[in-house]
């Protein structure tokens, strides 16, 4: 400890000591002039830096609010773009669909030249049937006409139950009331499309009243006959997926799965006319009024 008041440390602490006694002094006795002076000599370069920082301070706020409404008028134009974007692609895809769909149009009118079809899109679907019926966005305004096939490039999606002007209510082939004459491509028998609520959940549908000599076979490929006048001839159906017999063991029939994802078709076809259509039907209201006629008699009354 003594070592250090002999140190130039402590010699030159207690020289700047008696230096700033001595200011003090020597200011109080010439007045408050030099303090001024010297404050102001120690505060100028201060002000000088918040003046810089309180200019730069502004300069910047300026340009913050110029990007502010540079951000924002570039945000609204992004916005403008994304919205016309998210059009031209609404429009691309119903170009799409379009093209898809003129293209099995197509390719159905170069094998069926006499079919005449309307494009229609399904804009419905009853969660409450389980046959899976829908509703289709063509009416009686569009040519639709009840007993209508609807179909897809597939194959046979059902048939047109009710009409109303801009729309039609499709009943599908898993409903028990759609029964359509079918036969085996390859065996030649035939039989008739049936279904019930259990094969409807199971995406199945019932080719009934095949006799025991049958020869249908899994794989075979099942089509419409034509006979009815409702469905044109080879119309494609589905696929026998097992034979099987009747609870009374003497006929068979077999489970077939429909070509076409009924539970999940989204556009479809309307057949508003082809060869043959109604001919059967027309033929057998002809006979019923002859039947109905009375008989001339021999008077001739």
């Amino acid at each position: 400890m003594k070592d250090f008041f002999h140190t130039r440390s402590f010699k030159v602490l207690v020289a700047s000591v008696f230096v700033l006694l001595g200011l003090l002094l020597y200011t109080n006795s010439v007045g408050s002039s030099i303090t001024a002076n010297l404050l102001g000599f120690l505060s100028s370069p201060m002000q000088k830096i918040s003046t810089g920082v309180t200019t730069n301070a502004a300069v910047l706020a300026d340009q913050l609010t110029l990007n502010a409404d540079e951000l924002q008028a570039e945000n609204n134009a992004l916005k403008e773009e994304i919205t016309k974007l998210r059009e031209q692609l609404v429009d691309y895809y119903q170009i799409k669909q379009e093209n898809e769909q003129f293209r099995t149009v197509l390719e159905l009118k170069e094998e069926n030249r006499d079919y005449q079809m309307l494009p229609a899109t399904v804009i419905g679907r009853d969660p409450n049937d389980v046959f899976y019926g829908f509703s289709i966005d063509q009416g009686s305004l569009n040519g639709v006409s009840k007993n209508d096939p609807v179909i897809t490039g597939d194959g046979v999606v059902g048939w047109v139950s009710e009409v109303y002007a801009t729309s039609s209510q499709v009943t599908t082939l898993f409903s028990p009331n759609t029964k359509i004459g079918a036969i085996a491509k390859k065996s030649r028998d035939t039989g008739v499309t049936g279904c019930d609520i259990t094969l409807a959940d199971e995406g199945l549908i019932k080719l009934a009243y095949l006799t025991s000599e049958n020869k249908v076979e899994a794989g075979d490929i099942i089509t419409t006959t034509g006979l009815s006048g409702m469905y044109p001839k080879d119309l494609l159906i589905g696929t026998v997926k097992e034979v099987l017999y009747e609870d009374s063991g003497v006929s068979q029939y077999a489970l077939v799965e429909p070509f076409v994802d009924i539970k999940n078709v989204r556009d479809v076809f309307v057949l508003t006319d082809f060869e043959g259509k109604g001919e059967i039907a027309i033929t057998e209201q002809k006979d019923q009024d002859a039947t109905a006629s009375p008989s001339p008699s021999p008077e001739g009354d």
